[in-house]
């Protein structure tokens, strides 16, 4: 039964010429190609996104004044990109523990899809990583390889940038394997169809958290352990189990991680806050912040963290900088009109 849904869901999509059936693997035709400017990953990818689903160009300006209006604004997280793709009229779906089979059949099934992974500079892993977003438009069975439009690194040969499954897997770890789905409300169910049990948000946590424990197992280094154990620690914190995500949080800050990690990667504040580690929190962000003044997240977590321990005024200072740093960050601003109509 769940074949037959399968092949349908699919059908349903391939019915579009925008893809392209080859012997071992399928190819998406219809995206707009985009270079990004510095920093710029994130709007450049979605804008490469969003044209598979428009008639019009898309402006790649208006997307980044969307998710970067501020300029020294470094990260952006998954989640804002979907914000800003509803507002094109798309629904669309952010979730963790993805694999390489669930892609095929997300492009088997017409979609590409947003992923977010590792981009190394230089020799030197640790310091020169960073997130880096791509589209994936296609794959090859019989090569192993994956397709993607690729902001700085292009096409290719107009298929896309191709990446080995195992490589574009160990670069997907970092970030718990997570991807964004865009789609015409009209087709959601035919989207629930194709992620099964993961259209459900805790039963995507509790997948994510048996993933992290295998990947933890086989860990090939210290650093694939500690992204694998903080991969643990987001699906505790969204399954409600605060100590077991901080520690496995504490047990990854032992290993060696990237220098930039906590650019991108805000699980282990929402570990900390609910675990009432209030003084972690502010220690780990405001060590982040000696490198990078612009992660909006980091003030807004040490406003949490200071009003929790009753520091109203620092609480206050600390969300007014992070809604400073992104006018559009609903969280900071949501937490800062709650204190100033709090007693």
């Amino acid at each position: 039964m769940r074949v037959a849904a399968l092949l349908l869901a699919s059908a349903l999509f391939l019915a579009q010429p925008a893809a392209l059936r080859a012997q071992t693997g399928v190819f998406l035709d219809g995206l707009s190609m985009v270079y990004q400017d510095v920093n710029r990953c994130s709007a450049a990818a979605l804008t490469m996104h969003l044209s598979y689903f428009s008639d019009a160009p898309v402006s790649y300006r208006d997307v980044i004044a969307q998710l970067n209006p501020h300029a020294e604004d470094v990260s952006v997280r998954i989640e804002e990109m979907l914000t800003v793709a509803e507002g094109y009229g798309l629904k669309g779906v952010v979730r963790r523990a993805g694999t390489i089979d669930l892609l095929k059949r997300l492009i088997d099934a017409g979609l590409p899809v947003l992923v977010e992974n590792s981009y190394y500079e230089g020799a030197d892993r640790l310091r020169e990583w960073l997130s880096h977003n791509r589209v994936l438009v296609g794959y090859d069975d019989a090569t192993r390889l994956l397709f993607f439009y690729d902001s700085l690194l292009g096409i290719g040969d107009g298929r896309g940038r191709a990446f080995d499954y195992d490589d574009y897997d160990e670069r997907w770890l970092p970030f718990n394997r997570d991807y964004l789905v865009l789609y015409p409300p009209e087709k959601e169910a035919t989207v629930q169809i194709l992620l099964g049990d993961d259209w459900d948000m805790t039963r995507n946590a509790e997948n994510a958290l048996a993933q992290a424990e295998g990947d933890a197992a086989a860990a090939s280094s210290l650093t694939n352990r500690a992204f694998a154990l903080m991969n643990m620690g987001w699906a505790y914190v969204q399954l409600g189990r605060f100590a077991e995500a901080a520690a496995a949080y504490d047990e990854a800050l032992k290993l060696p991680l990237p220098t930039r990690y906590f650019w991108y990667e805000f699980g282990v504040f929402e570990a900390y806050l609910g675990a009432g580690r209030y003084d972690d929190v502010i220690t780990l962000a405001r060590k982040t912040l000696q490198g990078v003044q612009g992660v909006e997240e980091l003030y807004y977590y040490v406003g949490r963290a200071a009003e929790a321990q009753g520091d109203r005024r620092r609480a206050q200072g600390n969300y007014e900088m992070a809604i400073f740093r992104n006018s559009r960050f609903t969280e900071a601003r949501e937490a800062l009109d709650r204190l100033l109509a709090s007693p």
